[in-house]
């Protein structure tokens, strides 16, 4: 009997161990399907969160597009713009050279070319205005019929050369350093009958780098202080163009008619109506 109690106790503990064993591995299975469950939820959280970023992020993208191509088209707006400044200004200048150049060759070397290189009135019965740009104020031939060949009211000599060195500097494209030679030269001989002339000048070198508001400022001046200057039409076009320019609609008609107006068959109004056209 005594041999036979440990041997009961082998046998329970073995049989107790058996049956752990299945309850053990049990055990495990669950705990690695809790595991997977986790994982599962853990990466479609991360996959639903990066969706919704690249969505994000899609937007952003799309609207950083929508904003470049609106920068664009403003941007090329504005590019249109300045071309036609250039051209206007271009075409103005070579029609200036144009004239100059048919009055030397008809002759006309007495004649005294004026502050936008035309000549002045050969005598036939007025000035040049092929060009569609107007002499000075004063601009009959000099000494036309006088033996010295000159008028009392013709500029002196630095003055004429101040004067032409600033317009050569505006026909070379180098506006501001145009634009202070000007006011240097109206500072210098703010009586002399070049006088309109390099303020309307000086306008033209701050309209064409879009310097609107002192532009304009200088071509109302030209209307105000000199009433009786052939560059009363020209500076009232661009008044207009600068109204034009500033969205002033009102405005840029009101003084574009004005110029079709005063000035009929000029180039002035030609250019006047044709801006008025766009209105």
């Amino acid at each position: 009997m005594t041999i036979a109690r440990p041997l009961s106790a082998l046998a329970l503990a073995a049989a107790l161990a058996f049956a752990a064993g299945p309850a053990a591995a049990q055990s495990n299975s669950e705990l690695n399907e809790r595991l997977e469950r986790i994982e599962r939820r853990l990466e479609s959280s991360a996959l639903i969160e990066l969706m919704n970023s690249s969505e994000a992020l899609r937007q952003e993208v799309s609207a950083l597009r929508g904003d470049i191509e609106v920068l664009r088209r403003e941007v090329q707006s504005l590019k249109e713009r300045q071309r036609e400044i250039y051209v206007d200004v271009d075409e103005r200048l070579r029609a200036l050279e144009t004239a100059a150049a048919e009055s030397d060759s008809d002759g006309s070397d007495d004649d005294t070319a004026d502050a936008d290189g035309e000549r002045a009135d050969d005598g036939d019965g007025g000035p040049d205005t092929t060009s569609g740009e107007t002499p000075p104020e004063g601009g009959d031939a000099a000494g036309a019929g006088d033996a010295d060949g000159a008028a009392d009211d013709e500029p002196g000599a630095g003055e004429s050369e101040a004067y032409q060195a600033a317009f050569d500097t505006l026909r070379e494209g180098r506006y501001d350093q145009a634009a202070e030679q000007f006011r240097r030269f109206l500072e210098d001989y703010p009586d002399s009958r070049l006088a309109a002339n390099a303020r309307y000048w000086l306008g033209e070198s701050h309209y064409v780098v879009r310097e609107f508001d002192a532009a304009l400022e200088h071509f109302e001046q030209v209307l105000e202080d000199y009433p009786d200057s052939n560059k009363r039409p020209d500076a009232l076009l661009k008044i207009g163009f600068v109204h034009f320019e500033e969205e002033r609609t009102e405005e840029a008609r009101t003084a574009l008619q004005q110029v079709v107006e005063e000035y009929p068959d000029t180039t002035a109004a030609n250019l006047a109506q044709q801006r008025l056209d766009r209105l």
